[in-house]
């Protein structure tokens, strides 16, 4: 691993506030919140349709109400991925053992947007504030055959409803 704030890293990461870096990785805090509805997923080599979602707008005390099953978060983050690196989400061990867990794909080397994941909420009702530090980003030397050419990020459509 390559720390993303270290010297040697071509990555960036922007909204790092005091107290995000860690040992080995960078917190990462949460910005927005979309209920998974359970609508139709169609996926094929040319062609996406996402399931719907909802926003959850946070409490009068800011914090995000969640009853158990997958949101769609999205972290205050913006990444840019360097060349000859890659990274991944995973999930802050207070959660975790709660039985909350955040997955997310796969940072390939060239991609820059949004942070986003999924966070499974099995544990029961749970009640997260906006901008609280829920997964940490790993940073990694990569051997990349290419850049990402993906259909997310800073551009995409989909990364437009997140602003």
């Amino acid at each position: 691993m390559k720390h993303i704030l270290g010297p040697n890293s071509k990555s960036s990461l922007t909204n790092i506030k005091e107290g995000d870096s860690q040992p080995n990785a960078v917190d990462l805090r949460l910005d927005k919140v979309f209920r998974i509805l359970p609508t139709l997923f169609m996926i094929s080599e040319d062609f996406k349709q996402h399931r719907n979602t909802e926003e959850i707008i946070p409490n009068e005390e800011g914090y995000f109400e969640l009853h158990p099953g997958s949101y769609e978060v999205v972290m205050e983050n913006i990444i840019t991925v360097g060349d000859g690196e890659a990274g991944w989400v995973i999930t802050r061990s207070s959660l975790n053992r709660n039985g909350c867990f955040l997955t997310s794909g796969l940072y390939d080397s060239g991609y820059s947007g949004v942070m986003a994941g999924v966070l499974h909420v099995t544990g029961g009702p749970t009640k997260i504030k906006k901008g609280t530090r829920i997964g940490q980003y790993l940073n990694f030397d990569s051997e990349a055959l290419s850049n990402y050419n993906g259909s997310y990020g800073s551009n995409s459509e989909h990364d437009k409803k997140y602003q």
